[in-house]
């Protein structure tokens, strides 16, 4: 028997931990040649309110967009016309070369570092019991010294974030008990630490969209998941679906054999994407204009489950060997 909170607790430590949840199921499967990034797309960014078509980021630097986060809600990029908003924080896939050079037009999202938590309430205490059996390292911020708290201070005090080293974070978590002050919380911790994954818990849903005016990256309610768990047992429907799963899969060339990896509306039809074909013994991620699919190609394949499924019927597809 689980509560609200500690689902809520379960909820935060997904979106905060890479090891709890990783960002794409599958990463394995591509090897080191291949690396997927998060990059913070800043109002000043060259790609803020762009079009994917007018960018042409797989041309000019061999990388693909699968989709951006805005609001806590991920967007899979379906086509040319898809246009990145500033604020999003976008999910690119290429060769580790070339997501480097991404970093000149977007604040790549550090994935090392302690994770940062302000709050140690019911939420909170859950939340570091969790982290610490994944073997994250967790800084703990609260008013009062008390038995698992690091750094006594308020969260408002940039001598307080200083002494927390949130810009090192990996992460930070909001665990408040009042939302008002959450949403001040939000407010300063962004403007101090821009490039840092910002998620926060509400108590109130109505509450959310404040949150994300604030700078929240991701927010949850006590209301929401006590609603899918209610949900669970009335109409046993999936409880707390609070990540939207990327997945790498392996397929065989199936009928894109004859034609071009990124030419061949796969976006547009599937929603997945093509990210590398796997040739002999090589890895390509680049493909110019005349590259063309063999039969005996093995294709590297990101998307979501649904879009995946989609790709395996429209392109009559099966999973490579290794991975049946």
């Amino acid at each position: 028997m689980f509560t609200p909170s500690h689902v809520l607790a379960a909820a935060l430590a997904a979106r905060a931990s890479t090891r709890i949840s990783p960002p794409a199921d599958g990463m394995h499967l591509l090897g080191s040649q291949v690396g997927l990034a998060e990059f913070r797309v800043r109002a000043g960014s060259p790609l803020a309110g762009k079009r994917l078509g007018d960018l042409q980021l797989r041309v000019r630097y061999g990388v693909t967009v699968i989709g951006q986060w805005v609001c806590g809600a991920f967007n899979t990029a379906n086509g040319p016309d898809t246009c990145i908003e500033a604020g999003a924080i976008l999910v690119i896939v290429g060769a580790q070369a070339n997501l480097e050079k991404v970093e000149r037009l977007a604040l790549p999202i550090r994935r090392s570092g302690p994770i940062v938590l302000a709050g140690y309430g019911e939420v909170g205490r859950k939340f570091v019991e969790m982290l610490n059996d994944a073997g994250e390292m967790v800084i703990v911020i609260d008013r009062d010294v008390a038995p698992g708290i690091d750094i006594a201070g308020n969260v408002l005090e940039h001598r307080t974030m200083e002494r927390a080293r949130m810009r090192e974070a990996s992460a930070v978590v909001l665990a408040l008990s009042n939302d008002s002050e959450g949403v001040f919380a939000t407010a300063v911790v962004r403007d101090y630490a821009p490039q840092v994954p910002l998620i926060v818990r509400a108590n109130r849903a109505q509450n959310i969209p404040r949150l994300y005016q604030a700078g929240a990256d991701f927010a949850l309610s006590v209301g929401q998941v006590a609603g899918q768990i209610l949900a669970y047992h009335l109409r046993g429907e999936q409880a707390v679906a609070v990540e939207h799963r990327l997945k790498f899969i392996r397929v065989v060339a199936g009928l894109l054999a004859g034609g071009h990896p990124w030419r061949d509306q796969v976006r547009e039809r599937t929603g997945a994407v093509v990210v590398a074909v796997e040739r002999g013994d090589r890895v390509l991620v680049e493909f110019d204009d005349a590259f063309m699919v063999r039969p005996d190609d093995t294709l590297f394949i990101c998307g979501t489950s649904d879009s995946l499924e989609r790709y395996l019927r429209e392109f009559e597809a099966t999973l490579a060997d290794s991975q049946c």
